[in-house]
């Protein structure tokens, strides 16, 4: 049995990794008349490094991002990117050091403005707290990731 307590205790701290990063998760919202429903993580992904620069219709892409020293920017981060701020930084800079087209990304203060500015502009893209998505929700459409919604058992964002 003694044998067993490293492992339980590795199992438990692993399960921890995937909590929630902020009270009712996150959310990829994108402005309504966006042609797009839903993205892969991978997607995502190279979406958030800028790797991706049109949507399918070709439309700029722009990250509207919350501010990078707040909670919801630190776990999109950590669950999206895998990467800390400082690494996040030095990509995005290696990427224009190579030629690369940069990121194209707006700053916000909170989700609320996040959601604001999505609305008003055609090509952005931001991942919110999925509880506030409510009150522009005739705005900005919500993205499934990998098929599921918030909420929804298996989605793969805290």
């Amino acid at each position: 049995m003694n044998n067993l307590r490293p492992l339980l205790l590795t199992l438990v701290a692993c399960a921890g990794l995937h909590a929630q990063c902020v009270p009712g998760g996150l959310a990829v919202v994108v402005p309504k008349n966006n042609p797009t429903d839903g993205l892969s993580m991978a997607q995502l992904r190279k979406l958030v490094l800028g790797d991706v620069h049109t949507w399918p219709d070709k439309t700029k892409v722009t990250l509207v991002s919350t501010d990078q020293e707040g909670t919801v920017f630190k776990c999109l981060l950590s669950s999206v990117v895998r990467m800390s701020l400082p690494e996040y930084r030095k990509y995005l800079l290696s990427a224009e050091f190579r030629g690369d087209e940069p990121l194209h990304a707006r700053a916000v203060d909170s989700s609320p403005n996040a959601l604001r500015a999505v609305a008003g502009f055609a090509g952005s893209i931001s991942v919110v707290e999925a509880g506030s998505v409510a009150a522009l929700e005739g705005a900005v459409k919500v993205l499934t990731i990998n098929g599921k919604r918030p909420g929804e058992p298996g989605y793969p964002l805290p």
